[in-house]
């Protein structure tokens, strides 16, 4: 944000970090917020940073969206009933 040219090596180590920090259960919903937003900042450019040059793992990201796309049966006739 401050137009300081961040070398590859740094801006790969601290995509990771946001990553992880986003991804971590029970962190604060304003911590979360403020790494993702300065995780889109870090990815934006395609010319800074590449997918070769970066691998993140898809678990964590599974996990929490899995609890809000995969409902049980029972989750779902709920849901369900209260819309009506």
């Amino acid at each position: 944000m401050l137009k300081y040219p961040i070398p590859k090596e740094k801006r790969i180590a601290l995509v990771k970090l946001y990553y992880h920090i986003c991804t971590t259960p029970g962190m604060p919903t304003h911590i979360v917020s403020a790494c993702s937003d300065s995780l889109q900042i870090l990815t934006r450019s395609k010319k800074k940073i590449s997918v070769d040059d970066l691998r993140l793992p898809w678990k964590p990201v599974y996990k929490i969206l899995s609890k809000d796309l995969f409902l049980t049966r029972r989750q779902f006739e709920i849901r369900y009933v209260m819309k009506l």
